[in-house]
């Protein structure tokens, strides 16, 4: 058995206190030392018999409070969703009065063109861009 450490009276309260401190190194606490084992509870004994694990007794009062105050903690990770809600997209509103103007300006600008007219073009194969197709039979 462990010698155990100065200032913890009983081998109950040494577990205990080894116990808290692998549950510590479970969730992912780095070791305070290099450990001979890589087993979480092997290194929590580790660190307690060379003395660097803090701890403190507490009265039946301070551990039901820090019972509850663990509790409430788990609570509120468990509520707290993993992925976030994703960000609402808001459609672009475009004015209709926007839209209306353009036109009209767009109409006055074809109010003083003559569509009658030829225009002439430069390219000598304009001819056979603009010829009609002959039909097929």
């Amino acid at each position: 058995m462990y010698q155990l450490p100065e200032g913890v009276e009983s081998t109950f309260r040494f577990i205990l206190i080894a116990a808290k401190r692998a549950e510590q190194l479970i969730g992912g606490a780095r070791p305070r030392l290099q450990p001979r084992g890589f087993k979480p509870t092997s290194v929590a004994l580790e660190e307690l018999l060379a003395g660097q694990v803090p701890w403190q007794a507490v009265t039946a009062e301070e551990y039901e409070l820090l019972r509850q105050q663990e509790t409430l903690a788990r609570e509120r990770e468990e509520q707290t969703p993993v992925f976030p809600a994703p960000v609402p997209v808001v459609p672009v509103v475009v004015e209709a009065e926007v839209e209306v103007e353009e036109e009209e300006e767009f109409e006055e600008d074809l109010d003083g063109l003559d569509f009658d007219e030829e225009i002439e073009v430069d390219d000598p194969n304009a001819e056979d861009l603009l010829a009609e197709p002959p039909l097929e039979e």
